[in-house]
């Protein structure tokens, strides 16, 4: 019988070779550089092969190298396909991540028709997406906003990310020109403090954004627009719905481009993987009839 190769090492290198460094390696297994590095080496050494040559600009697989990693990757898919298949009773599963605005606002409401469509698949959702860049390790893919480059990573471009203002239909009565903004509430998110500024900047409007509230979330500055509380400043997926039945209205017209859109974004080694393909066929639609 072979005797395999210890499996941190094999996949340490898998990852390191698949994006290209240490770092970003150390980054998805939640290890540190130099213990890629020290993992790397103990399976050359086993091997008894280069896998990498080191150079000072960063890694290059060697051909038995990246020989190796064709092999190492379609195992490592194959494994996850396998514990998928295990732990999701028989259906096929797949974990998207997305950011908690956009799962709530925009993807939960359309899942239903995915799941018309395919019963067979679970499609479970996770929104603790800090600190992922793009994707954490145990998702099939994800949906983040951003310019599509990530290397290491397939991207599938969804919709823009432009900005413009929304408010409930009776505050929208008062509001003739973006100057009338000065005299009402604005609806702040504090991990977006930009998006005001770059659309007052466009509308060639200026005040002190002092008559305002602060939310943690833009979920949260949406259900206050909604309530009547102010006017928030709404990125284009995040209301589409509402927008269509009319709880909010914008405003105004003038769209502001974010500088970044919705990408889809998966591991190209997932490639294969049938249900991500079913999904990914559905989203682009969706994005493609909501744009």
């Amino acid at each position: 019988m072979t005797i395999l190769p210890p499996l941190n090492g094999l996949r340490a290198f898998e990852v390191a070779a698949r994006t290209g460094s240490y770092v970003s390696a150390a980054a998805e297994l939640h290890v540190s550089p130099s213990a890629v590095s020290r993992l790397v080496k103990l399976l050359e050494q086993r091997l008894n092969v280069a896998l990498f040559e080191r150079l000072p600009n960063g890694l290059v697989l060697t051909e038995r190298g990246a020989a190796y990693l064709s092999d190492l990757t379609a195992a490592f898919d194959r494994i996850g396909q396998a514990t998928e298949r295990l732990t999701s009773s028989g259906s096929m599963a797949l974990l998207i991540g997305a950011g908690p605005t956009l799962a709530m606002r925009w993807l939960i409401p359309r899942l239903p028709g995915f799941h018309k469509k395919h019963p067979d698949i679970d499609v479970r959702l996770s929104t603790a997406i800090a600190g992922a860049d793009p994707m954490r390790p145990d998702w099939t893919a994800a949906i983040r906003a951003g310019d599509g480059a990530w290397p290491g990573f397939a991207s599938h471009f969804l919709f823009t990310a432009d900005l413009f203002p929304v408010c409930a239909p009776a505050l929208a009565r008062g509001l003739r020109t973006p100057s009338d903004l000065s005299k009402t509430m604005i609806l702040q998110v504090a991990n977006a403090p930009e998006d005001w500024a770059l659309w007052l900047k466009a509308a060639d409007v200026h005040f002190e954004l002092g008559h305002s509230k602060q939310f943690d979330y833009p979920a949260f500055a949406l259900q206050a627009a909604l309530d009547g509380l102010g006017v928030a400043m709404a990125r284009a997926p995040f209301v589409a719905d509402d927008l269509a039945a009319g709880r909010l209205v914008r405003p105004f017209g003038l769209n502001v481009p974010k500088g970044a859109g919705w990408w889809l974004v998966h591991r190209p080694h997932h490639e294969g993987n049938p249900a991500l393909q079913a999904f990914r066929a559905w989203l682009l639609n969706v994005a493609k009839a909501a744009a």
